[in-house]
């Protein structure tokens, strides 16, 4: 019979995992239904990364308002989930310098053909072949032998 001691020690490690696996990512819940993760790195004209600059993310259609905001790393990247197609627009500022930028998310639509008759009377032609080779060699090796 388990004592108290091992229950809450149980309780303890479970509640553990579930903070591990969650601090692990905390726009786990943001990122759910983002079908794409779009990383931009912002820097001055000169080439110069935009460290710890603040960030505005503006999904589109919607300029106005920003959609996400954060920080930049110390290399000037900036990671964000994005959840709908289009052109997202996105701005970082540290004291005077302002980078803006547009990133095109999504791919085009591709058009899927189906498969020629020929390719699939061929695919049905072959695994006729097959089984009726299958048969034969079947019948053969139940054959009893003189």
């Amino acid at each position: 019979m388990p004592n108290a001691l091992t229950f809450r020690f149980g309780h303890a490690l479970a509640a553990g995992l579930i903070l591990l696996f969650t601090a692990a990512s905390p726009a786990a819940a943001f990122d759910l239904f983002a079908r794409h993760e779009v990383t931009v790195q912002f820097a001055t004209p000169a080439g110069k990364p935009l460290a710890h600059a603040e960030v505005r993310v503006f999904s589109p259609g919607q300029d106005a308002q920003p959609t996400l905001t954060g920080r930049t790393d110390s290399q000037g990247k900036f990671e964000f989930p994005a959840d709908v197609d289009g052109f997202w627009s996105a701005e970082a500022r540290s004291g005077q310098e302002i980078a803006r930028i547009m990133v095109r998310v999504g791919e085009q639509q591709r058009e899927e053909k189906p498969p020629s008759p020929y390719w699939v009377f061929a695919g049905l032609g072959l695994m006729l072949v097959l089984a009726v080779a299958f048969r034969i060699l079947r019948a053969r090796a139940r054959r009893p032998r003189p």
